[in-house]
């Protein structure tokens, strides 16, 4: 036999809330009775768990890895010096990209002929190219 689903609430049949009373609730007369407090008691000395617990230092975040083009353009924006504005479509997705690094950051109103924002360094992209640019040491 089939039996059918419903996703209401389940009805009760006739018979059954016939045969069942509801017992009288005696969760009033608990409530009444006002509770006892504990006596204070002292707390343990904190000293002792903040010498066992010790917090772990903060994981430095690794510098994103970008493509050469990336890195060009990062530079290009550097040496500028002021807001760098996509011309082309390649150019605006590389743009785009370095916008996910947060290597970058939209200035001013995008711009009506080219639908572009302009764009400047960020603090993260002076830092990324402090530190790329220094010369790595040759075996």
């Amino acid at each position: 036999m089939a039996m059918s689903k419903s996703a209401g609430a389940s009805k009760p049949k006739a018979g059954a809330a016939a045969t069942k009373k509801a017992a009288p609730k005696a969760t009033t007369a608990k409530k009444a009775e006002p509770k006892k407090s504990k006596p204070a008691t002292k707390a343990a000395p904190k000293a002792d768990t903040k010498a066992v617990v010790k917090k772990a230092a903060p994981k430095k975040v690794a510098a994103p890895k970008l493509s050469p083009t990336q890195q060009e353009l990062l530079e290009m924006i550097f040496k500028s010096g002021q807001p760098y504005l996509a011309e082309k479509k390649p150019d605006q997705k590389v743009v785009e990209a370095l916008l996910k690094h947060k290597l970058v950051k939209k200035t001013g109103k995008k711009d009506e002929k080219t639908k572009s924002f302009h764009v400047a360094l960020s603090q993260a992209g002076q830092k990324f190219l402090k530190s790329s640019s220094a010369p790595s040491p040759k075996a």
